[in-house]
């Protein structure tokens, strides 16, 4: 089996953490140990993995580090997971690495290593102070200020790091504040996730959870202060997929693909789950340390959960908005208790931010001021440049490496690096058609358009 396209994500300390947010999403998988206070992951299953995984031809070996708090594996453990990659690793192969961290471990050291072995960062911070709230130590004292120290410290290196920030019931209500907090501390790269944890019954959510109405909310916020900004060096990976999709291009981010077949999570004893949000007993699919991945990718758990996971809901059947949503992430769907052809949690909340963003995109792609009462009237030249910079390269057959946003985004805003961001190759785009006759990716041997490609269609009506 080949599996260009796959990615790893590793939980190598599971649950564990030195935070109790309140909003954490992975702490009930202790469930699935009990009795282990100290889950942590051995060398060998780690090169099990390695091996496993090159064994199905990564066109890049991709390894996701997240927990919990992956840095309490203590960095000799990372310096030699980076040793036993290369060792794995084909001669030239481009090997990626990103870690996920709340910061509160890293040192001059750690940060040395980070920059050294060119891992991608995510800092998980939510804004300023008072919108930080959540995010607390187990004794209840605040992380602030360790997390801000962290992150001077990633700047001080020249670490590639962006910023996560979960939207819950502490900073929903305050979009252009989050907004005002990147341009404040010069951040450059960030990316949003919902909260949206089930409460305990269908249809209930947990107390720090958003409601679709308010998410759309928050986000047409960040876009619209994005927008004002007139800063395309700017980074949000939101905005960014929805740059892929006004421009006709495949997204990057997996909620917009309607595809759960590219990505496996490993958690430190070996046990392997097809998401980090259905990391259960329902959906385990075996162990590295009995089986291959490509025996798990093969098997029936992970080829139903993909057929599931890619099946549209029948009120989607006919929506101008399907193919750009593609049904949105399945958590919302598969997690909260939905029913099977019901709207997705986030539903509304999509329709109303591709409606809007895309109507902005489009005036300022064609040099349209914003009109009616109230309106602002913001000129926004350097976003007009940036789109008109991508048409173009889009219309000249553009492709290379970097994508034709981040040479478009280098070129307006001189950054060295935009780490994510990336618009598919043109000839990418055109794949479109043809890809109903390639092969599942689920890996049940069929025909996309006779097993998971069984949607409803995909007009794009924009």
């Amino acid at each position: 089996m080949v599996k260009p396209n796959l990615g790893i994500l590793i939980k190598p300390v599971s649950y564990d953490c030195n935070m109790a947010c309140s909003y954490c999403y992975y702490r009930p998988v202790e469930t699935l140990y009990p009795g282990v206070r100290r889950p942590r992951m051995s060398a060998q299953t780690f090169d099990a993995v390695c091996t496993q995984y090159r064994a199905l031809h990564p066109a890049e070996f991709k390894i996701s580090w997240q927990g919990g708090e992956p840095t309490l594996m203590g960095l000799e453990f990372f310096e030699q997971a980076v040793e036993t990659e290369r060792r794995h690793a084909r001669r030239g192969e481009c090997i990626g690495n990103s870690l996920q961290t709340n910061g509160a471990v890293l040192d001059d050291r750690w940060c040395r290593f980070l920059a050294a072995n060119r891992f991608l960062v995510g800092l998980s911070l939510d804004g300023p102070p008072d919108l930080n709230v959540t995010r607390r130590f187990p004794d209840g004292r605040p992380v602030y200020e360790v997390t801000m120290r962290a992150m001077e410290l990633l700047k001080k290196h020249r670490v590639e790091f962006n910023i996560l920030t979960v939207i819950s019931k502490a900073n929903v209500a305050h979009p252009r504040r989050v907004f005002q907090f990147l341009l404040d501390n010069d951040l450059h790269y960030a990316q949003f996730i919902p909260c949206t944890e089930p409460g305990g019954r269908p249809g209930r959510l947990s107390p720090d959870s958003v409601t679709a109405a308010e998410y759309a909310e928050f986000m047409i916020g960040i876009f619209d202060a994005w927008v004002e900004n007139d800063d395309p060096s700017y980074y949000v990976r939101h905005i960014d997929n929805w740059l892929h999709l006004f421009f006709d291009l495949p997204p990057e981010s997996c909620e917009y693909k309607g595809d759960c077949s590219r990505l496996l999570t490993v958690e430190w004893n070996g046990d392997v789950y097809p998401c980090d949000f259905f990391v259960d007993r329902a959906h385990r699919l075996g162990s590295v340390l009995d089986q291959t991945l490509e025996q798990m990718l093969r098997g029936q758990t992970f080829r139903a959960f993909v057929k599931e996971a890619g099946r549209a809901p029948g009120v989607c059947k006919g929506c101008e908005w399907f193919g750009y949503c593609r049904g949105g992430c399945y958590r919302h769907r598969g997690k909260l208790g939905v029913a099977p052809d019901a709207a997705p949690f986030l539903c509304e909340a999509n329709k109303r931010i591709f409606a809007h963003a895309f109507s902005r995109l489009r005036r300022i792609k064609e040099r349209q001021a914003p009109s009616g009462p109230g309106t602002e009237r913001t000129k926004v030249p350097r976003l007009h440049a940036f789109l008109s910079m991508i048409q173009e390269q889009i219309a000249a057959g553009a492709s290379g490496g970097s994508g034709t946003a981040a040479r478009a985004g280098q070129a307006m805003s001189g950054a060295d690096t935009w780490p994510g961001r990336a618009l598919p190759r043109r000839q990418e785009a055109r794949r479109g058609a043809s890809q109903r006759n390639e092969p599942c990716p689920c890996g049940s041997g069929k025909k996309l358009k006779h097993c998971c490609g069984k949607v409803a269609g995909t007009s794009r009506g924009r």
